[in-house]
């Protein structure tokens, strides 16, 4: 009995070995050990559109223009920095083709996703502008209607298939380290049992 501490610590750092080998297999899979990788590459039925791989460089405005058409009550729309580095950061400014202002977002983050409401279908102009130090190339992605597409709620959708591994992946791995936890006491409970014996 004296053992049971140290045989639950050994196999919850087992499962902690075996989910993090699968994390990594996973993420080499889906092209994430790529330092240049791109989301719509990897989940390519996931958006409606995507644009070209654009450089902005440092203190420069792109323009990204999406047209939602009739019948879009709201778009899920992201922008990734591709070759993200430290100290890089980005403003998007969110307007109608009347210069209306609808938003503006600030990331420091390689990814950046929002969703917004469509009032009336007309073409929405996204101004990226780099305010980081250094030269960024970055894509811009867009879904129509994310509440009611199949792309999010699907179980066989991209995303799902995707993400439900790492979710399970990550779930094992906390398992795994609570298992050691509890493992551990119960070495501790175990060993002051031991010594009080022989006081």
């Amino acid at each position: 009995m004296q053992k049971r501490g140290f045989y639950i610590t050994l196999g919850g750092i087992f499962t902690v070995v075996i989910s993090f080998v699968f994390a990594i297999s996973l993420v080499s899979d889906m092209g994430f050990g790529n330092s240049e990788f791109v989301m719509s590459d990897i989940m390519p039925e996931m958006f409606d559109e995507v644009s070209e791989k654009t450089n902005i460089e440092s203190g420069e405005s792109k323009i990204f223009s999406f047209d939602p058409g009739e019948g879009t009550n709201s778009v899920f729309w992201g922008i990734q920095i591709i070759d993200y580095k430290l100290g890089d950061s980005l403003s998007i400014l969110i307007s109608n083709i009347y210069g209306d202002d609808l938003g503006k977002f600030k990331t420091d983050q390689q990814t950046l996703f929002e969703t917004i409401k469509i009032v009336k279908p007309e073409v929405y102009n996204f101004n990226v502008q780099n305010t980081g130090s250094g030269s960024i190339n970055v894509v811009m992605m867009f879904t129509k209607n994310p509440e009611s597409s199949e792309k999010f709620s699907n179980p066989n959708s991209p995303l799902v298939k995707t993400l439900m591994p790492l979710a399970i992946s990550g779930i094992v791995l906390i398992i795994g380290i609570m298992i050691i936890v509890i493992g551990i006491i119960i070495l501790v409970i175990d060993y002051r049992k031991k010594t009080s014996r022989f006081n």
